[in-house]
This record gives structure tokens, C-alpha cells and sequence, in this order.
């Protein structure tokens, strides 16, 4: 089931062309949806362009040519591990990723972070601690950037405030 963009990269990642055919298809060739493990994924025919597919429901991802450099995990290029090679590789990243707080502690374990916010292309992501997580999809990419800039002025707000009030034992 493709989630986020990552899950989406990792699908075209890893999954090779059947036919010659297939290897020079690009985005555009897709428009009609990508059909998936038995479900239909539609293409957001308006913002796909020959390098950046998007899907309708908010995943979006382009592609870094051979020789161009991928930035990895900062972009949510998850299969990208500090490693130079493959971020010169040819292949499929997240098109517009952002994260604020403990996101990369919560790719490994999300129990153990406190609170974050990621933006995926039109998706935001907002958790904490204590098992909260909620994902929201947006119409617009500017929507989705306006509500992770708030959702990260009310978590940094919500964190002073348990700052200020918490309390120790010597009180």
C-alpha cells in the first residue's frame, strides 16, 4: 500500500521494467493510474511532469538522474543511508518532503520520540510521544506547507507550556 512518497520511491525503486517498453515509459506514460498489487492509484494528471509523478491523494515523487546528487535523507530519500553512491545513483525520491522535531527517530521507533511534523508533498504527518499520530491530506501544496508551519507553531507552543508548568520531585 503505498502511504507517503517514500513508500511510493521504494516501489518504483525496487520494481524493474518488464519489457524494454516499459523501462522508456516515464510519468507521463502514467496518467491513467498506476495499478498496484490489485488497487489503482490515480495520477494527479495536472501536476505530473515528464520527472515528477504525482498521485491524486497526495504522494508525489521525482526523478534524480544518474550523476545528479540526491539529498537523501534530509528529503526523505529513505533508501539513500549516507552513502554518496547512491545518492548518484539513478532513482526515485520524494518530490517535496520537509520534518520538524524527532522524525527520524520515529522512522526507527516512534514510541521513543516525543513529537514531530512532516510535510510529504501535500501530505502532513503530526504525532507525539503518546501515541498520537494523525496524517492529513491537503489540496494544494501551499495548504499543506501553511498547516506543517502550524502545526509546528502549536507543538513548539504546547512544549513551552509543559515546560513552564512541569514539576520535579523536590517541589
Amino acid at each position: 500500500m503505498i502511504t507517503s512518497s517514500s513508500s511510493l520511491a521504494h516501489l518504483m525503486n525496487t520494481h524493474q521494467p518488464a519489457t524494454p517498453e516499459d523501462a522508456a515509459e516515464g510519468p507521463l506514460d502514467w496518467t491513467g493510474g498506476l495499478w498496484i498489487e490489485g488497487t489503482l492509484y490515480n495520477v494527479d494528471t495536472t501536476a505530473t511532469t515528464a520527472t515528477t509523478l504525482v498521485l491524486v491523494d497526495g504522494p508525489a515523487i521525482r526523478f534524480s538522474p544518474a550523476g545528479s546528487y540526491c539529498a537523501g535523507r534530509d528529503a526523505g530519500c529513505e533508501h539513500v543511508r549516507n552513502s554518496s553512491v547512491d545518492a548518484l545513483a539513478a532513482h526515485w525520491t520524494p518530490a517535496d518532503y520537509e520534518s520538524w522535531g524527532d522524525a527520524e527517530k520515529c522512522e526507527e521507533d516512534c514510541r521513543e520520540a516525543t513529537c514531530g511534523v512532516i510535510r510529504d508533498h501535500r501530505l502532513v504527518t503530526v504525532w507525539d510521544g503518546d501515541a498520537f499520530s494523525e496524517t492529513t491530506p491537503y489540496e494544494t501544496v501551499e495548504a499543506a506547507k501553511a498547516a506543517y508551519a502550524n502545526e509546528i507553531q502549536q507543538l513548539t507552543r504546547m512544549s513551552a507550556e509543559l515546560d513552564r508548568h512541569a514539576h520535579t520531585d523536590e517541589d
